[in-house]
Parts: C-alpha cells; sequence; structure tokens
C-alpha cells in the first residue's frame, strides 16, 4: 500500500513526465508539497520499491513504469467527456450524408487532433448483414444495377443482366415489393414468398442472397488510421527501429482489428498500458479503447495509440466523446 502523499507524487511525476518527457527530481517535486526534500526522496524510494516508478541512473528523477501509470488511471476521478467537440464531431459526421467511408475518417481525425496522438476508428458493422432497403434503376431493355443498403449505412452495388425486359416502372415495383418483405432480414431471411414470382424478382432476390452472404463471409472491416505523424514527433519513437515495429501492425489491417476486438471485448471502454498488450510490438505503447453502437447490433470500435507516456485523462475524455457521438449516430441509422 501506499500513503496518500505518495499516491499525490505518484501523480505529479506522471504529469511532469507526460509533458516533459525528462525525469522528474525530487526538488521539483517538494515545491508542491509542504514537506522537505528528503522526506520526498523517502517517498520516491517507496515508491521505486514497490515498482511504481523507476530511475534510469541512480541520481536521476523517477519516472513511471507501467505498474505506476496503471495505479495513476485507477485513481483518476470521474472523467467528463468533451461536449463541445462531440457536438463539432456530429455536425461533421451529419454532413458527409451517410457515407461511411467519410465518416470513419471525419471520426478519426477529430480524435487524433483531440489526443495529439494516432487515433484507430473501425466502420461501424453488424453480426449479421442484414438488408435496410434496395433501388433498382434501369439502365437498358435487360440491364439493371441494383443498389442494396445495409442497416449500418454501408452501400453495395451490382449490375444485373435481367432475364427478361423490364421497364423502370417494372423495376420500381419489384424493389417497393422486396423492400416490404425483406427489410431488416438476413441473407438466410431472404426467400421468395411466392412460388410464381417474376423471373426479375426471382433474379433479384438471388442477387441480395449473395451479396449478403458475401458481406457476412468478410465481416472483417479495414479500421481507418489517422495522425501517424503525432506518433513520429514522439521522443519515445526517434529510434526508427521501434517506430518500425509500430508501423508494421498497424498496417497489418486485419491482425490490427483482431488484436483491437481481442482488447475491448466485453467492455464497453478500457485502457490497456504496456506489457498488458499482448502484441509484441505495441508493449511499449498504450491503447485506449471505446465500443461504439449497440452491443448486439451494429457496432464498430474507436481507440487512441500512443506511448505510455499519455495525457490519459484527456485521451480517455477524447476516445469516450467520440464514442458517444458515433453511438447517436449509428442508432439513428437503424
Amino acid at each position: 500500500m501506499i500513503t496518500d502523499r505518495q499516491q499525490a507524487i505518484l501523480n505529479f511525476i506522471v504529469s511532469e513526465y507526460v509533458s516533459s518527457a525528462a525525469p522528474v527530481p525530487s526538488q521539483s517535486i517538494a515545491f508542491g508539497f509542504s514537506v522537505s526534500s528528503a522526506t520526498i526522496r523517502n517517498d520516491m524510494a517507496d515508491l521505486e520499491g514497490e515498482g511504481y516508478i523507476r530511475r534510469p541512473h541512480i541520481s536521476s528523477g523517477g519516472i513511471p513504469s507501467h505498474k505506476g501509470y496503471r495505479r495513476h488511471v485507477e485513481t483518476l476521478p470521474r472523467i467528463s467527456t468533451e461536449p463541445d467537440a462531440g457536438a463539432r464531431l456530429r455536425r461533421q459526421l451529419e454532413e458527409s450524408a451517410q457515407d461511411i467511408e467519410l465518416w470513419t475518417k471525419a471520426a478519426a481525425e477529430m480524435l487524433s487532433d483531440m489526443a495529439r496522438n494516432m487515433a484507430v476508428v473501425s466502420p461501424p458493422k453488424a453480426p449479421q448483414a442484414r438488408l435496410k432497403r434496395i433501388e433498382l434503376v434501369h439502365l437498358q431493355e435487360y440491364l439493371a444495377l441494383l443498389v442494396m443498403v445495409l442497416q449500418e449505412a454501408k452501400t453495395k452495388q451490382r449490375i444485373l443482366h435481367l432475364r427478361q425486359s423490364a421497364s423502370q416502372g417494372d423495376l420500381t415495383k419489384i424493389s417497393n415489393k422486396l423492400n416490404a418483405l425483406f427489410s431488416g432480414a438476413t441473407a438466410a431471411a431472404i426467400t421468395p414468398k411466392e412460388p410464381a414470382a417474376e423471373p426479375a424478382e426471382r433474379q433479384v432476390i438471388e442477387a441480395l442472397k449473395g451479396l449478403l452472404a458475401a458481406e457476412d463471409a468478410g465481416r472483417f472491416e479495414e479500421p481507418l488510421i489517422a495522425g501517424l505523424r503525432h506518433l513520429m514527433n514522439q521522443p519515445e519513437f526517434l529510434n526508427g527501429a521501434r517506430l518500425r515495429e509500430v508501423i508494421d501492425f498497424l498496417e497489418d489491417k486485419r491482425r490490427l482489428r483482431e488484436s483491437l476486438s481481442r482488447i475491448v471485448a466485453g467492455e464497453k471502454m478500457r485502457v490497456v498500458i504496456g506489457r498488458e498488450n499482448d502484441s509484441g510490438e505495441i508493449q511499449e505503447c498504450s491503447v485506449i479503447i471505446a465500443r461504439y453502437g449497440q452491443s448486439e447490433g451494429v457496432n464498430g470500435v474507436v481507440a487512441v495509440v500512443g506511448p505510455t507516456r499519455l495525457n490519459y485523462r484527456r485521451t480517455i475524455a477524447s476516445v469516450q466523446t467520440v464514442s458517444d457521438a458515433l453511438t447517436g449516430l449509428v442508432g439513428e441509422l437503424s
């Protein structure tokens, strides 16, 4: 156990080290406490003995260990979101006309700027692809464009070579009928309701089932990364080899997504510090990650990846703000 004063000293060391990236000497700490430098040194020795801080050299000041950062995060008071930033993000996303790629890009860029570190945002996805609506556009006598919109607002298109001619009126009639029958349906639930359905209608149903099945088979959604420049500017990554390891990990999008999914599994928000990460390349990093959307429906993740020397209070607030904004927008889509 550490005393209240030692906890305050640890928090001071974390705050100063986050700002300066330099070891924090006892003389600097003593200015903020009504005790002598000798008392501060004794408290620092206790913190070092408990593994909360370490000293790069015998005569140097203290820097937080991974255990120290964990203790600091666990003792932070309740962190509020940033309503102004959340409102700005909502406005940006609403202007993107339900374009999921633009949403994801805007969210990642804003989170990166808010946290001043690298941000990762995955597009929203459903456990199973569900149809929201379709449109059929007449191109030629035997050619039509099928536009399928999923419940997470993703759009898929396919050119249909019709087995019989169809006018725009015919196609509109088919799309209205199928929207009434199958809105919200999965691939397995889309079947002809009438044995004598028109050939064109059957062809559209076959195409819909194929598109939904393909979507389910490829449920992996590639995350979008923003703010790599912030990571490159951190003193921890001036070592090119360490930076290369992190970049290699981030560029493997499937592995990145799987790693983030494991981290946040079953939790709304999680802070993972240093060696708590199961991927070796980012064990000198911290990941603050939150899920957005609906736990049993359309959802995705937002995360900040940076050195363990993070401003945890600001970063947690930023991640929560973006998560809340995206959750609201996903709810409006469903």
